[in-house]
């Protein structure tokens, strides 16, 4: 993307924009004039405008005779980079002049040639910053230093309202304040003018008035009342405080003489006017003033990260300074509030100044420029103004019409991305490195070796004008031919599905009664090529007709419609959940089904990974050992996956079986995609500790853009809450658009919707009458979804898997498509913007299964055993060697050999064994909205519904907000009503990860440490939410009264010496923050040693409002505590247990090795931390796994030991430092009754191949500290991870 100056500033492109749905008004030359407002949201955007011809515009789509050609916006020319103020200038010219009064006295020609039409005036250098112009250097107009008193007057009253949360800052509620320290009337165009000058620090618009109805009257309590009449009686303390530094403030503002005595209104006067602005005229409309640049100091709520909330702040860098606790109705101080109004005021001098200098080396009129531009920024009622001329929602509605029905008239998606540069919101978001072409790629065919009947050939033809197969597809099949199990290993939308598909149609056309079974990972895969199949059948001649019966059997399926498929059904597509706890303990019943069981397609076989994986392989063991006893020995085995580092090997372990073929060579063509790292810009690049835009705005923007040109476009997200919110600010950006014809076409996919909600969305998607997604990973793997144009990641997804798979699902139809990952705050994605490569460069990941844990095998040798009892010869080809020993301890024998299910689990042992995670009991979300008849609205379980269902709780559903009004926790039901507010809810809670038995103590070599192994609670407190707004300012602290959720399960953990924190604190490293980063430096190691996948372990995260305090009363145990997820019992933190030497020994030298300063995903920072590893200290990590193998915590650079404190050294200071003030010493956890205090030795011996690493990378160590290496190694590119 072209380099373009870093700066917010409005694009001088025209660009296509709303106007009224009737009216065309031609401007002069039959051009018309086009005008945009874009609505507010975190970074208010500049408005330009726009000449056009409407003839030009809208012929193409009338008058052009077929094949009817879809309009397409021109490339934008090369940008130039102007500042702000010359882009008014630009923006003036290219408009017809409009009359628009300016606060000033009829003004004399002599007074223009002052400043604008100076002859001699020199224009400063090319490469000067106009902003810094000095004031004296240019005289400023009359008109200007009016402007002036009217910005200082706003600022100071603005600033004092939005400091008390509960006001509107109305355009009638600051008015009459307004004036009166001006002395004169405060008028709509006044605003305009200043918008005009500071587009980014400004917001001025319509906005729906029942969203400014923060709080509910049902739900005024006593307690908030008084909350907000203490809040009101501090705001006149401080209005007060003001009053009396009375003459500061009227020399700040410059006030004429017999403007009014009071420098701030009073709380009651304010209450009045916003009650007046939003209710007495009944408008649904009205004008809201704001300022971008965020609020003064208060209490902020964040979203980040799973379950996160709390006040944004940064670190306290100077331990030793000590800083008021503020509270969360504290007004800031006078001190804070004038220094944020001076910024504002010196930020507009320097606008004034620039488009001055701007004016005076281009020889302009200042004025003239500055009400000409105005034009653009004066708002416009939706409900009563007149609609600007230019390019009208009918003829945007024409186009968009056109496109949808026209999808491959769709602009380039080349053109698209430059056309990005033309939106006034346009700020080098792509980062360096961001942007990557990947080539398109041509077709290779192949022909197969066996010959297809022409009803087949026909058949394929209808549905997919398919004549010849590609590569890939003609060497599966020949080997699905030739009778051998294959696994396919090509890109996303590379036509896998046609590879099971033939052989299935193909086997019945010559035996209707053989049958097939496709076990897909998602429900809406399933759904998804059934539907494919289906088709391909129905054109089937020979088959049509026959009565094929292809089935879903889920969990969604009827009861009723179950018998008739067991009984029926020649394909059925279904899970891993219903084949164990269906199918397999009910094989009386499926024998039909499995005698004549031909293929078994497993795909997406990258999702059966770690313990997941183990519990899907001895699934496909147990089937497999049916089937065979059934005399059915011919099943064969099709996998497909796109990013699987090692098929053949992941297979042959899922399925038990070894000959295994596999196709890794892609023929399928591919469009050009295009690839976008974008990073929303700083609020204020002089202030970057204001943060960035919101991404919510940020992808909203990319949505709309895509949208609008008719480019297909899903947005994926990582919780459902981030889904519901994100199509909530899509929907109402639209509509502030007028742009109600998207709106019908986008909607919002994921999982708790109901079935019937599903398979609808499902449909639309499919059809095309779908123009936009917001989804969950649930549309994440292979489904066909229609026509996909491009994706937007919101946030980096949880592994690099994830992410290709994401990309995967635009392009599907051989079009050129875009991927763009919109990057969060947090230092996860902010460690990819940085360094873009380790995107494109990071390989997929090698897959495995561990069958050795003991844990997983029991409960499905129970299982196999109730299906038919196991015997030790027989069944050791299926379970492997541990198999007699389990049965001799575990299960139950007879006297002919064989080995029963134990009677405790009968009849159905599958039943206890959750393949996923614990079975966990849901609440059911009722919609209780009078008028509106009860309905479910979603099924939830316990771990969500805690987090989202208490009394007054706003809770969002496919893009609508509800208000719990009830909730039941004995008969959980959550009763919900519709309500239209504009704030959302944030739990305020916290979650205690606590050792509560001992169970095993083991040494660690060449320390004085020790590691414990036993049983773990975890336990989640919610007692009151936060009201909080867009921008995470809260508006309200609520309490609420919930039972605490309480699990329990087995884990291990580390101490650490106080010692140790004493030694971070005389670094000024914060104890919670490096402990949590050697959490998750062990947490990302421990598949080296136990097969696992992320989540499997988890590990108690920090957060940064709990954390960054000056004092607690809740302290955390100086411990790494880890523990396996509840319920899954799989036994991988006792494996780790085992092998700890090692992994922290190369924990330790990742660390050192790793080039980055603060930490990355490389060493101390994890994709699946709950609070987006905004708590972690690399440096600290460091020490902590050092100290605890009995290293010295910190070493210098020339890798001598740095001076630190031993376990003799005082211990000074701890308590009341602030960095160690969430932090206590770790009690003593008492042994279990049937526990001994022996503690273990182990002679830990590291495979060859980890050794080799670990001494490699302790000498990349060394040579980093010795200055010999200065850059860091690749990501996916380690030394570790190279094998």
């Amino acid at each position: 993307m072209k380099a373009a100056k870093r700066k917010r500033r409005a694009s001088s492109r025209p660009i296509n924009v709303d106007a009224s749905d009737d009216e065309e008004e031609a401007g002069p030359s039959g051009s018309s004039k086009a005008i945009k407002q874009e609505p507010g949201d975190d970074a208010t955007q500049a408005i330009v405008i726009k000449d056009e011809s409407d003839e030009e515009d809208i012929k193409p789509l009338i008058h052009a005779p077929q094949p009817l050609r879809a309009p397409r916006t021109p490339s934008p020319p090369p940008r130039q980079s102007h500042t702000h103020q010359e882009q008014i200038i630009i923006a003036a010219e290219e408009q017809d002049s409009h009359e628009l009064p300016l606060d000033v006295e009829p003004r004399a020609e002599a007074h223009n040639a002052n400043f604008a039409n100076t002859p001699d005036a020199e224009p400063p250098p090319e490469d000067a910053d106009a902003g810094a112009v000095p004031r004296e250097d240019i005289p400023w107009p009359e008109p200007f230093e009016r402007l002036e008193e009217i910005f200082k007057a706003l600022n100071t009253v603005y600033s004092f309202c939005s400091a008390r949360k509960h006001l509107a800052t109305t355009f009638d509620t600051l008015r009459s304040s307004v004036e009166k320290l001006v002395g004169r009337e405060l008028e709509v165009h006044h605003i305009a003018q200043l918008k005009s000058l500071l587009p980014d620090l400004i917001n001025f618009a319509y906005v729906d008035s029942d969203a400014l109805e923060v709080h509910l009257d049902a739900h005024k309590s006593d307690a908030s009342r008084q909350k907000r009449a203490e809040q009101d009686e501090i705001y006149e303390e401080a209005a007060r405080a003001v009053r009396e530094e009375g003459s500061t403030y009227e020399a700040s503002l410059a006030r004429p003489s017999g403007a009014g005595s009071e420098v701030l209104p009073s709380v009651a006067a304010l209450q009045a006017e916003s009650s007046r602005s939003t209710h007495t005229r009944g408008d649904d409309y009205v004008l809201l003033f704001e300022f971008n640049d965020g609020t003064l100091q208060g209490a902020k709520a964040t979203a980040r990260g799973r379950r996160s909330i709390g006040m944004r702040r940064g670190p306290n860098r100077d331990a030793n300074k000590k800083q008021p606790l503020r509270r969360l109705y504290d007004i800031p101080s006078t001190s804070s509030m004038k220094k944020l109004i001076d910024k504002r005021n010196a930020k507009f001098e320097s606008a004034v100044c620039e488009l001055l200098a701007a004016c005076q080396a281009k020889g302009e009129d200042s004025v003239d420029l500055l009400v000409a531009a105005a034009n653009d920024h004066v708002p416009l009622n939706p409900e009563t103004a007149e609609r600007p001329k230019g390019e009208t929602p009918r003829k945007k509605r024409i186009r968009l019409d056109y496109l949808m029905n026209h999808p491959d008239e769709r602009p380039p998606i080349k053109d698209v991305i430059d056309e990005f540069e033309g939106e006034p919101w346009w700020c080098d978001q792509v980062v360096p490195g961001g942007r990557k072409t990947i080539p398109a790629r041509e077709a290779r065919f192949d022909g197969l070796t066996f010959v297809l009947t022409q009803e087949l050939v026909n058949a394929l033809w209808a549905t997919r004008k398919i004549e010849e197969f590609f590569l890939h597809q003609a060497e599966a099949l020949n080997y699905l031919d030739e009778g051998l199990n294959v696994i396919v290993s090509t890109s996303t939308s590379s036509g896998k599905s046609l590879i099971y598909q033939v052989p299935i149609v193909r086997a019945l056309e010559t035996d209707l009664n053989s049958t097939a079974m496709f076990i897909f990972p998602t429900k809406a895969l399933a759904q998804d090529q059934k539907r494919s199949l289906e088709d391909l059948i129905s054109s089937h001649v020979g088959l049509a007709e026959q009565g094929v019966m292809v089935a879903t059997y889920d969990g969604d399926t009827d009861k009723e419609l179950r018998l008739d498929i067991r009984d029926r059904a020649n394909v059925i597509f279904t899970n891993p959940d219903m084949l164990h706890q269906s199918i397999l303990p009910n094989e009386h019943h499926w024998r039909r089904f499995l005698r004549s069981l031909r293929f078994v397609v497993v795909d997406e076989l990258h999702t059966y990974n770690g313990l997941f994986g183990a519990h899907v392989s001895l699934i496909m063991r147990r089937l497999r050992r049916m089937c065979n006893a059934l005399g059915n020995r011919g099943v064969q085995f099709i996998s497909c996956s796109a990013t699987v580092a090692n098929p053949r090997e992941h297979m042959q372990t899922l399925f038990g079986i070894t000959d295994v073929q596999v196709v890794t060579e892609d023929g399928s063509p591919c469009g050009a995609k295009e690839w976008l790292i974008w990073n929303p810009p700083l609020i204020d690049e002089q202030d970057p500790k204001q943060g960035r835009v919101s991404a919510y705005a940020e992808v909203s923007k990319i949505f709309r853009h895509l949208v609008s040109r008719g480019v297909r476009t899903i947005i994926f997200t990582k919780v459902r809450r981030t889904c519901e919110i994100v199509i909530s600010q899509i929907k109402k950006d639209l509509l502030l658009e007028h742009r109600h014809d998207i709106v019908e076409k986008v909607a919002s996919y994921r999982s708790g919707y109901s079935a019937q909600d599903r398979r609808k969305i499902e449909q639309d998607m499919w059809k095309g009458s779908l123009l936009g997604i917001v989804a969950t990973s649930a549309l994440e793997l292979g489904i066909d979804i229609g026509s996909l144009d491009a994706v937007i990641m919101l946030g980096f997804p949880y592994s690099i898997s994830s992410l290709r798979q994401q990309s995967g699902r635009a392009g599907r139809r051989l079009k050129d498509s875009l991927t763009v990952l919109c990057c969060d705050p947090f230092p996860m994605d902010q460690h990819y913007a940085r360094f873009p490569e380790d995107v494109f460069e990071q390989p997929d990941s090698a897959l495995s299964v561990d069958l050795s844990n003991d844990f997983v095998l029991e409960a499905h040798l129970q299982c196999a055993a109730e299906e038919m009892p196991l015997h030790l010869t027989d069944d050791a080809a299926y379970f492997g060697p541990h198999l007699a020993s389990l049965c001799r301890t575990r299960l139950v024998p007879d006297d002919d050999g064989f080995y029963h299910c134990r009677s405790e689990l009968r009849p159905n042992p599958a039943r206890q064994v959750a393949i996923r995670g614990a079975r966990q009991v849901t609440y059911s979300y009722i919609d209780a909205t009078p008028g509106r008849g009860s309905r479910v609205m979603e099924e939830v379980e316990i771990d969500r519904a805690i987090f989202e269902a208490f009394e007054g709780a706003v809770f969002m559903h496919q893009g609508q907000s509800y208000i719990c009004k009830d909730i039941s926790h004995d008969m959980r039901i959550a009763q919900m009503v519709r309500a239209d507010v504009n704030f959302h809810t944030r739990p305020r809670d916290h979650t205690d990860t606590d050792a509560t038995e001992t169970l095993r103590i083991r040494a660690l070599r060449g320390s004085e440490s020790r590691a414990y192994f036993g049983k773990v609670t975890i336990t989640t407190h919610v007692w009151g939410y936060f009201k909080v707004d867009k921008r995470a300012n809260i508006l309200d602290a609520v309490d609420v009264d919930c039972p605490p959720f309480v699990r329990h399960t087995r884990g291990f953990w580390l101490d650490v010496p106080m010692w140790v924190v004493q030694c971070l604190v005389d670094e000024g490293i914060q104890a919670a923050a490096a402990i949590h980063a050697a959490e998750h430096a062990l947490l990302s190691l421990t598949p080296m040693f136990v097969v696992s996948l992320a989540g499997d372990v988890r590990t108690e995260c920090k957060l940064a409002l709990k954390e960054r305090v000056l004092t607690s009363t809740r302290k955390r145990p100086a411990r790494l505590i880890f523990y396996d997820l509840p319920g899954q019992n799989g036994g991988i933190c006792e494996k780790s247990f085992e092998h700890l030497d090692g992994l922290i020994r190369i924990a330790v030298a990742v660390i050192e090795a790793c080039g980055c300063a603060e930490g990355c995903p490389g060493c101390v920072t994890s994709q699946t931390c709950a609070y987006a590893n905004q708590v972690t200290s690399k440096a600290g990590a460091l020490a902590v796994l050092r100290a605890l193998i009995g290293l010295e915590p910190f070493v210098r650079q020339d890798g001598a030991a740095a001076a630190a404190a031993s376990p003799s050294s005082p211990q000074l200071g701890i308590d009341e430092n602030p960095l160690s003030a969430t932090i206590a010493e770790a009690p003593a956890v008492p042994l279990a009754s049937d526990a001994t205090q022996e503690v273990e030795e182990y002679d830990e011996r590291l495979p060859p191949s980890l050794e080799e690493n670990l001494r490699r990378l302790e000498g990349f160590a060394r040579m980093a500290r010795d200055g010999e290496v200065d850059q860091r190694p690749a990501m996916g590119k380690s030394l570790l991870f190279s094998e």
